[in-house]
Parts: structure tokens; C-alpha cells; sequence
């Protein structure tokens, strides 16, 4: 399968996202005297006839000299653990994969905004961990197919995302000069033109750069269902400030602010 399992990340940084913090648990889990670990003896060919900790296991994988049945072997067990002994071992899956996931990550997320980008790294692991509970542990190829899996999570939301900032592109420069993108907004609420509940939204995922669907989960509603809110609130805002309804200086029609 056409599936780069290497690291190719590093002209490229994933800060405060879900790659990060699973990166940083896993560091964590391998670390210490009682490193979350396999027992050699279970895997077979070839690998060493002892306890394994997982990042020996990474390492283990990644090796040249290992063979596709080898490397399925080690996943089938990491797999079964992850569906039997708990997010412990979920973590641990993703972290021996992470290699491969920033490797998807970086391709998904090319030309992306920072907050973009956010969205795309979360729905990538979170295609990947679902799949643990549903991957055929009996065909073979189980790693490049948990990425696949991934990888169309990923551009699931990189297409939504991207359809979403297109009506974006309409706005006029002076919003990114004359006036704080905030104070737009507000004058958008006072016109009428958006709620208060859509100038929020907007103003955490487009100015803040939190993921949308972070975002979503705290509110308890769809992230799809968020996701055409806020495409529908922007269709209006950009043509209320086209239509000079919206002042984008803070002082046009719609605008009471006191100086």
C-alpha cells in the first residue's frame, strides 16, 4: 500500500494539537520503572525473547529489517490489547503509529491555516483510534490500512474546511486593517446581520484558531451542524460588508461604538 509509515515532519511542527498531546502521553507510558510493554515471546519472528516496551516496539517496526508479517504481527497484538485492556494501550497504538500519522498529517495539512489545520491533525486521530475497535486483525497490512482510515478522516474535514473560509476570500482588505476583526463582528451582531452565539463561534475558531470541532463537543451539538452555521453566518457577513451595511472601519452606518 502507498502509505509512507516514516517521519517526514521535521521542516514541520504540530504545536497544542491532538498529535501533540498523544505524543507527549505516550513518552509518558514508555517512561519509568514499569514501561507499558509486550512480551517478545508472543510476537515471534525474530524479535527479542523478553519484555518489549513500546518504544522499542516503535523502534522494532520502523526497522528496514522488518518484514510484513512481522510488523502485522505486532499490531495485531497491539490492536487486541487497545480493544481489551483500555486507553492506556489506545494511546500506545497511536503513539508506535505516530511516525506514519505525522507523515499523513503534514501532507493533509498543506496550505492550511494554523486553526485549519488543527481540525485536520483531531480528525485524523480520531479515524484512527475508532478504527482500532473495527479492523480486520485477520487480513493483512493492518497499519497501512488504520491510516488509510485516517487519511480519509482527514480530508473529510480538510474539504469541509476548506469550502467553509471560501466565502472568506470576498471580504475586503481593509477588515485585516482598519478596524480589529472583533469590533466587526460586534457591529455585526448590532446590525442584525449575525447572533451573538454565531459572532462566538467565528471569533473561537476563525480569531482564536480553536479546532471546530473542539469547539463543538463543548457546546454538545454536531460539528457538521457548526460547521453550516458558521458557513452561513460568513455568507452574510461578507455581504453585508460588500453591501456597506457592516463598517469595517468602526465607524460606518451600523456602528455606535462611543471614542
Amino acid at each position: 500500500m502507498a502509505i509512507d509509515l516514516q517521519d517526514s515532519t521535521a521542516s514541520k511542527t504540530f504545536h497544542r494539537n491532538a498529535l501533540n498531546a498523544a505524543d507527549r502521553a505516550f513518552q509518558l507510558l514508555i517512561l519509568g520503572p514499569n514501561p507499558l510493554s509486550i512480551d517478545g515471546r508472543s510476537i515471534g519472528h525474530g524479535a527479542p525473547t523478553r519484555p518489549i516496551n513500546l518504544g522499542e516496539v516503535k523502534a522494532l517496526v520502523l526497522s528496514p529489517k522488518a518484514d510484513d508479517d512481522l510488523k502485522d504481527t505486532v499490531w495485531a497484538h497491539l490492536v487486541r490489547r487497545s480493544r481489551r485492556d483500555g486507553p492506556a494501550w489506545v494511546i500506545g497504538c497511536v503513539g508506535v503509529a505516530m511516525p506514519g500519522l505525522k507523515n499523513l498529517a503534514t501532507r493533509c495539512t498543506q496550505s492550511c491555516s494554523a486553526h485549519v489545520a488543527e481540525d485536520i491533525v483531531s480528525e485524523t486521530v480520531t479515524y484512527f483510534v475508532a478504527q482500532l475497535r473495527r479492523i480486520d486483525l485477520d487480513r493483512p497490512n493492518i497499519l497501512p490500512r488504520l491510516l488509510l482510515w485516517a487519511k480519509k478522516g482527514a480530508l473529510q474535514v480538510r474539504a469541509r474546511e476548506l469550502a467553509s473560509i471560501e466565502v472568506c476570500t470576498d471580504l475586503p482588505e481593509p477588515v485585516a486593517l482598519d478596524s480589529e476583526p472583533f469590533m466587526v463582528l460586534a457591529e455585526a451582531v448590532r446590525c442584525g446581520v449575525i447572533t451573538p452565539d454565531e459572532a462566538k463561534l467565528i471569533h473561537a475558531t476563525r480569531l482564536e484558531g480553536q479546532a471546530l470541532r473542539a469547539y463543538a463537543q463543548r457546546l454538545g451539538v454536531p460539528a457538521d451542524r457548526l460547521y453550516k452555521r458558521r458557513r452561513a453566518a460568513e455568507t452574510r457577513l461578507a455581504r453585508a460588508i460588500e453591501e456597506g451595511q457592516v463598517s469595517v472601519s468602526g465607524d460606518g452606518p451600523g456602528s455606535n461604538i462611543e471614542r
